[in-house]
Order: C-alpha cells, then structure tokens, then sequence
C-alpha cells in the first residue's frame, strides 16, 4: 500500500506566503515559534516555519514569511485611516470585524494539524500567556475559539478546532488580522 508521499508529483499544498509590518520580522518569526512550528532564517526576502518542527522540507507543509511590499503597507494605512471614526467604512468595518472575532470559523483561516490534544493544549496555553504578558505581542495574539465534539459550533465530532487570531501575520492584508485554525483529530478508534 502506498501513502500521498510516495508520490513526488501527488497534489497537496506546498506553502503558503504570510506577510509582516515593516520592521517586524523577529516578532513575526515569534508567533510562528509559539504556534510549535520550528523557524530558520536564512536572511533574505523571506524566513522559513517547517510546520512539522522534525521535518526539512522546503517545498511542503511549509510558511514563508517576508515584509508587506510599501505600496501594500502605504494602502494598509490609507484603508484604516478611512476605516476609522464615523461614516458607512467604518460602521461596517467594525460591525464585520466584530463577527469574525465571534465567528473564528467562518472568516478567512487556515489550519495545521497537531499530533495531540496535549500538544494542542500546550500552544494554546503559550499563545494565551503572550498574548497577556509579552510586552511585543500583548493584544495582537489571542485564542479566538476552541470547538471541542458537542460544542455549539463545533464543525465536527471527530476533531477539536482552536482558533488563534493575530495581526503580526497574514495571507492577506496584515492590518485585518489573520484567524490560525490548530486542528486535534480525536483517534478513529474514540
């Protein structure tokens, strides 16, 4: 019997590119340290997180991470100063960002599996304390929702969800923030 890596040319994602305020790489390579990813900075344009800590590959389950173009960073800060105070971009800004705090699972995310729950667990204890005592990450990294079997909202029995929302990466635009789903799957003998 043959697995999906027995398979050089089988589809499966390779990476995906996050992005980081100008001058914040050391902090972004933190979030991916404390997420368990293990990061390796080569310099350059971009750094490295291998999801799987024991595994170097650099052209599967991997994140990249480099800096927001300037032009990108100079819309970022035109969008919030127009998205800020009164008026229709700001009411529905405010009301969007509200449900996507509330709603983890419904907005943009994407997700990496872990090994156990104890696993699980022990991220989410890391991130919750940066987000409260670190001085650099103090809330702008914070668990969004933990879905266990049987919760209201949960997707699914067979897997815990937790989701971590933060502003220093994003595959998108990083002033919006960025939903980080961890995923537990229960054993299929539970």
């Amino acid at each position: 019997m043959t697995g999906p890596h027995d398979n050089p040319a089988a589809r499966r994602i390779t990476h995906a590119e996050l992005l980081h305020r100008p001058g914040e790489r050391e902090l972004a390579k933190r979030v991916f340290e404390l997420l368990g990813c293990r990061v390796l900075d080569r310099g350059g344009h971009f750094f490295t997180a291998f999801v799987d800590p024991e595994v170097t590959d650099y052209v599967t389950n991997v994140l990249y991470a480099s800096e927001v173009s300037p032009e990108q960073w100079e819309f970022e800060r035109q969008l919030d100063r127009a998205a800020t105070g009164e008026g229709p971009l700001a009411e529905t800004r405010s009301a969007w960002a509200a449900d996507m705090r509330a709603h983890p699972q419904h907005s943009y995310h994407f997700g990496l599996r872990l090994p156990s729950e104890q696993a699980l667990d022990a991220v989410l204890e890391r991130v919750e304390a940066a987000g409260r005592d670190d001085p650099e990450l103090a809330g702008r990294i914070g668990v969004a929702g933990v879905f266990r079997p049987g919760d209201p909202d949960a997707a699914t029995d067979t897997m815990v969800q937790a989701f971590v929302r933060t502003d220093v990466v994003a595959c998108g635009l990083v002033a919006l923030g960025q939903h980080i789903e961890l995923q537990w799957h229960l054993p299929k003998d539970a």
